[in-house]
């Protein structure tokens, strides 16, 4: 039989059941399921997966809930209290998940009603399940294996002074700066990005736009903003001289790559300025 996997979930046999809950075997022991926590009825010789976790005299507890995270995970949850020895997050089951004074970062001291990225880790000392805000613990600062333009998945972490560090394909830590981010972004959600810079400290500079000149990629979305132009009847009030929030705002890209696609369309002859926009050139 495997090893008892606390902060994740375990399929195991129902032993034996109280008018309290039932009783699932594991070599190590017991794990008490109360009726409470039990979505449908078990009887006596049957499996089922629960999530196990110990309650506060280290006993297991499992339970048919689905947390928001389990061990070996980084999630992102609204703190609901706080008291002298750390953090209770809103875990989405019955059971908060604790983040103790000595794991949240000296920089960011929790609050009631605010929401935190944190990886949950596993005591091996107890046998508890705890969080901590102090990421850099958990990641690799190894970035030999990036390069620059490669397409990432971005974890949107926390807010920061430059823009929003960012968790990149679950291990490594990332810098999505301000005048990157075009459109809505939120903690906690996972959002498609590109390695604009690949940093000696062992981070990662980030963009949502694809960095650089690529022929092919320029043509493809030269091809979208002249359809967008199309669909707004040939014209649209912006050219290479609007305002750069004004063109974030509505096209989702920097002035940079705005005005390098209006190029590219005009070269081709099928666009030309005014002093109000941009129209399509009657051909």
């Amino acid at each position: 039989m495997s090893k008892l996997l606390v902060g994740r979930y375990n399929e195991l046999e129902v032993a034996r059941i109280t008018d309290f809950g039932y009783f699932l075997t594991h070599e190590e022991g017991d794990v008490f399921v109360p009726i409470r926590l039990a979505n449908e009825e078990l009887k006596v010789g049957e499996y089922t997966t629960v999530f196990i976790y110990t309650d506060s005299e280290r006993r297991w507890v499992g339970t048919h809930e689905k947390p928001n995270g389990i061990v070996g995970e980084f999630v992102t949850l609204e703190c609901k209290d706080t008291n002298k020895n750390g953090a209770f997050l809103d875990w989405g089951i019955s059971k908060d998940l604790f983040v103790p004074f000595s794991e949240q970062s000296a920089t960011m001291q929790m609050r009631k009603k605010r929401k935190y990225t944190v990886y949950i880790d596993l005591d091996r000392k107890t046998g508890r399940v705890f969080a901590s805000s102090k990421l850099n613990k958990f990641l690799s600062t190894d970035i030999s294996n990036f390069e620059e333009r490669q397409e990432v998945f971005m974890y949107i972490a926390q807010e920061v002074e430059l823009g929003y560090e960012c968790i990149v394909n679950r291990k490594w830590l990332g810098l999505l700066y301000k005048n990157q981010i075009y459109g809505d972004i939120k903690l906690g959600k996972v959002q498609k990005g590109f390695v604009s810079k690949i940093r000696p400290d062992g981070k990662l500079d980030l963009t949502m736009s694809k960095p650089g000149y690529d022929e092919t990629d320029i043509d493809k979305k030269a091809k979208t903003l002249l359809m967008l132009i199309k669909k707004k009847g040939g014209f649209i009030p912006f050219n290479d001289k609007s305002h750069p929030n004004d063109i974030k705002k509505e096209f989702r890209m920097s002035k940079k790559q705005f005005k390098q696609l209006l190029g590219f369309l005009y070269k081709l002859g099928v666009i030309k300025f005014t002093d109000k926009g941009t129209e399509i050139v009657d051909l």
